[in-house]
């Protein structure tokens, strides 16, 4: 397939949306992902879904004894339906998903087509996800994940790409909610008698503001906030969504220790603390540097040079990292702008990317990134 063939039938998948959540339009996305797998002679496994969620699809190919690689890729997205319109300009394809992660997660599936439809031996098993709720940190699917990643001997996760380059850090993430419980009473009348929870929440959010450490990579983020019931009511109750992102998970523990140790000023307002550390770091070890310089030598064979990347948003790579299998991740469509009206691809690059992530699932069915074959 050219680069012009794989958007065509890509765009069958781009034209679907799916928010993560959208039960209705997942399910019309898993029925033609099944659909187009069905003809490999592969073994597919429909996971129901859960908690809200839609389907998560299992694809198992059989291969020789080699240790064998998995392949995960998310399809469910951001944007809200009708807000990332669909067109093209230029060499640039817009659309819901089309970099996170839909791209990626067509071209494994062209990847695998194209290896059984030329009779190429899989010197080992190969094993893709299709999961639906990544984009809220994978809460039905991340066991899935490292159950299926602790099979195999590697994990390649086609997430989108800025150009020609492959993924082989992630930060760690963390989602935490501090809530306060104050003492509600009339502003007016009875002011004295109150203890604000919003009060309260104000001092602490100063000294999360202090717990961003950008020597360290530690960022503290306090993203969404909410409380009090009228303007002439002392609040009692109030509360704070906050992000965590960290570059050793050791640093994420430590951030973690200190938001249980918060404590309030006022002894009449007490403070909660709900949340945990989503995912680990991908961290980038002396396996995943040498998957990613086979992936360069794959890739100057291709005709273009490989740059090493790293990213503080995490992925399901996050997970399989967790899992202890090597992971490399970034390896999907080249693009930018996701979660944005913006989106985008660019047409040419996908051909050289689906070849990449070919010789990527024959490299790593048969050899583990140590060089071992079993």
């Amino acid at each position: 397939m050219d680069s012009q063939d794989i958007l065509d039938s890509l765009m069958a998948w781009v034209r679907i949306d799916t928010p993560t959540g959208d039960v209705q339009g997942i399910a019309k996305l898993v029925d033609l992902i099944q659909s187009q797998l069905a003809p490999l002679g592969c073994e597919i496994e429909r996971i129901a879904g859960r908690d809200g969620m839609g389907d998560h699809l299992v694809a198992r190919f059989r291969g020789g004894d080699g240790p064998g690689v998995l392949v995960t890729s998310h399809i469910d997205t951001v944007c809200a339906p009708g807000t990332v319109p669909i067109r093209r300009d230029g060499d640039r394809q817009y659309g819901p998903g089309i970099a996170d992660m839909k791209g990626g997660g067509y071209l494994a599936l062209c990847a695998m087509r194209d290896i059984v439809e030329t009779g190429t031996p899989l010197p080992g098993p190969v094993t893709l996800i299709y999961n639906l709720d990544e984009e809220i940190g994978a809460p039905t699917s991340h066991q899935l994940i490292q159950a299926e990643a602790r099979k195999m001997g590697a994990a390649l996760i086609p997430e989108p790409a800025r150009g020609d380059e492959a993924i082989t850090f992630r930060k760690g993430r963390a989602k935490y909610t501090l809530e306060f419980h104050g003492v509600q009473s009339h502003a007016g009348s009875a002011f004295a008698d109150g203890r604000s929870a919003i009060l309260q929440m104000a001092r602490t959010i100063g000294q999360l503001e202090a717990m961003t450490d950008l020597a360290t990579e530690t960022t503290v983020n306090v993203g969404r906030v909410r409380g009090g019931t009228e303007p002439n009511v002392v609040a009692g109750y109030a509360a704070c969504d906050i992000d965590v992102r960290f570059a050793d998970d050791a640093l994420g523990l430590a951030v973690e220790d200190a938001l249980k140790a918060l404590t309030s000023d006022d002894p009449a307002v007490t403070i909660t603390l709900s949340g945990e550390i989503e995912k680990p770091c991908l961290a980038r070890t002396l396996e995943t540097l040498a998957m990613f310089a086979r992936a360069a030598e794959i890739n100057t064979a291709l005709g273009a040079p490989m740059v090493e990347a790293r990213s503080g948003g995490g992925s399901d790579g996050n997970f399989t990292c967790a899992a202890g299998v090597p992971t490399l991740d970034g390896l999907g469509a080249i693009g930018n702008n996701w979660h944005s009206p913006a989106e985008h691809i660019l047409v040419t690059p996908l051909a050289r990317r689906m070849a990449l992530l070919r010789a990527l699932i024959l490299t790593y069915a048969g050899t583990r990134p140590n060089g071992e074959t079993q």
